[in-house]
């Protein structure tokens, strides 16, 4: 029995000293060949790819369709302002990228610049909620709503990351920005005033103005920070450095 329990124990301080090998499907990259940065991209992007399934070893979840169950801003005072919810959000199409760049900063704090193109629409849906009033107008919308990107676009992301100080240590994740730029957007709101006709003329406002639309949407958009943080943050937590690149020192 105590040979079992020091057996055990063995193990246990094994995995964790040596943590999760990275999943063979992963492409691994050598940071001292030339063609680093472009093994990088090619490698994201086939993880990106996997994503359309849950990735269990990693606790990874799938990402195609992205899902977010509440979104709130709230814009002005209790006077004039609004109270905005999109609730049971989805995105489709994320697993989907035609082309991943990657720009690797070595430093103190390590820089990675990720530029993920699609060249198909994302799809946005969500239900809508919007209470409050403007210029003292009452606003009380309750309706399904969707934004595509209708010729595709790119995600861009920067990781602040700090590098291990031994080959078999880990990446620590420090921050993570992300944005979504759409080469073009097309919304429609359902129902946004009861009559439809005035949701018609609303809806082709919104897809001819569709660039300042998208500024202002892009402003809540920060709450991806948070879902992409995780995902990388998954991989960088569980893996050794030398794990996941070759060629470290």
């Amino acid at each position: 029995m105590k040979t079992f329990i020091a057996s055990v124990c063995l193990l246990t301080v094994f995995s964790f000293c040596y943590g999760t090998q990275l999943p063979s499907v992963f492409k691994k990259c050598n940071v001292k060949q030339p063609n680093f940065e472009k093994c990088l991209g090619d490698a994201i992007q086939g993880a990106i790819k996997l994503l359309k399934d849950p990735i269990t070893e990693l606790g990874l979840p799938c990402m195609d369709p992205y899902k977010e169950e509440n979104i709130t801003l709230e814009i002005g005072n209790a006077t004039e302002g609004l109270r905005q919810a999109w609730k049971n959000l989805t995105i489709a199409g994320l697993s989907k990228p035609i082309a991943t760049n990657a720009r690797w900063t070595s430093g103190s704090i390590t820089t990675l610049d990720l530029e993920v193109s699609y060249d198909q629409k994302l799809l946005f849906t969500t239900d809508y909620q919007a209470h409050g009033a403007v210029l003292l107008l009452p606003v009380d919308v309750s309706s399904s709503y969707t934004c595509e990107f209708v010729k595709g676009g790119k995600i861009k992301s920067t990781y602040k990351i700090k590098p291990p100080k031994r080959r078999n240590g880990y990446f620590q994740l420090i921050s993570t920005k992300v944005l979504f730029v759409p080469k073009k957007t097309k919304v429609t709101f359902d129902r946004f005033f009861e009559n439809q006709c005035l949701t018609d003329a609303f809806n082709a406002e919104m897809n001819e103005n569709w660039e300042g639309i998208w500024k202002y949407i892009d402003g809540f958009l920060g709450v991806y920070d948070a879902y992409f943080d995780a995902l990388f943050r998954s991989v960088l937590d569980k893996v050794p450095a030398d794990q996941i690149f070759d060629g470290l020192e």
